[in-house]
């Protein structure tokens, strides 16, 4: 049998209002009622106040189901066209 990776939860890894992941888009919590989509611009680099923003919602699970949703078809485009040549979102 094997194991499945259990998901995070949403404000593991949360520092500061960012969700660090090493994933291509991210939640960023700028107020209890706003969080931002972003799009990290380096591949090796940690978040930063230059990465896009890309949606904003007013709930928390929109915006972290919307990331997960992107990193998905990120990683689709990765796979077929090589590491962040083709833009999810």
């Amino acid at each position: 049998m094997s194991k499945q990776e259990l998901p995070k939860h949403p404000l593991q890894d949360n520092i500061r209002g960012i969700t660090v992941m090493e994933d291509h888009y991210y939640v960023q919590r700028l107020t209890e009622q706003i969080f931002l989509v972003r799009e990290r611009m380096s591949a090796e680099g940690a978040p930063g106040p230059d990465d896009r923003i890309v949606h904003s919602f007013g709930i928390s699970h929109d915006a972290y189901t919307y990331a997960n949703n992107a990193n998905t078809r990120q990683r689709e485009l990765d796979e077929q066209y090589g590491h962040w040549k083709q833009n999810a979102v």
